[in-house]
């Protein structure tokens, strides 16, 4: 799969996250945090909640908003339960001030 421009790399500000949509449909939540930027899929492993709608700290750690599993958005992997599969990553690249996104 080849790389696809999803964002400005503006509209991604520290320790918040973005939902954006690939060429197949696939929802896909931005992260940026300590200045990198992170591509998790868009959706909870426990309850397909929106992972956009949750929140980021300066630990990695992604926590959804309806019943706060929490995972590493470096890797996809479960930090805390009621999830127990990890989420889907993306390959991220930012290049001349756009995020682009392919998935692994």
């Amino acid at each position: 799969m080849e790389f696809q421009r999803v964002a400005e790399e503006t509209s991604l500000g520290e320790n918040q996250l973005l939902s954006v949509e690939l060429g197949n449909g696939e929802r896909v939540c931005l992260v940026r945090v300590n200045g990198e930027v992170f591509a998790v899929t868009d959706r909870c492993t426990h309850a397909e909640y929106p992972l956009s709608d949750g929140s980021v700290g300066s630990d990695y750690h992604l926590e959804c908003a309806l019943h706060g599993a929490v995972f590493d958005v470096r890797d996809g992997s479960v930090q805390s339960p009621p999830a127990e599969e990890p989420v889907r990553t993306y390959e991220v690249k930012v290049e001349g001030g756009e995020i682009w996104v392919r998935a692994k």
